[in-house]
């Protein structure tokens, strides 16, 4: 697994880290059992301190997104892709949430939104494929 961190980016360095092995997870890329790259790895291809992958791969293991054994590793645990899925439909509903609010104040009806959500879906779908 490739990480890397935008030391220009407001965003705090062991965010953007664990961002990245939850969208790695999520997407499929990093599976149960797969093993992060060791602190030390990690913290020499990121540019930062090794208490900075620590503290990022600590606070996915707080999310039981990983496990660390000792001597071992850190591994993605069985449940952390589904566990990842949670967290990303439950980001989704509260922006449908604030969507709502939105296009209440707006005034567009539920007709005109949904039009809306489908022009722009069909344009992510063109960029992401390539037609």
């Amino acid at each position: 697994m490739l990480l890397s961190v935008d030391l220009y980016n407001a965003k705090p360095a062991y965010l953007q880290i664990t961002d990245a092995v939850r969208q790695a997870i999520a997407t499929g890329s990093l599976r149960s059992g797969d093993r992060l790259p060791p602190i030390r790895e990690a913290a020499i291809q990121t540019r930062v301190n090794r208490n900075t992958v620590s503290r990022a791969y600590l606070e996915l293991e707080h999310q039981g997104l990983v496990h660390a054994r000792q001597g071992s590793g850190v591994f993605v645990t069985r449940c952390g892709a589904e566990q990842e899925k949670v967290a990303r439909r439950k980001c989704v509903l509260e922006k449908i949430g604030e969507l709502l609010t939105e296009s209440r104040l707006s005034q567009l009806s539920t007709e005109q939104l949904l039009r809306l959500i489908e022009t722009e879906a069909r344009k992510t779908e063109s960029t992401t494929t390539g037609t």
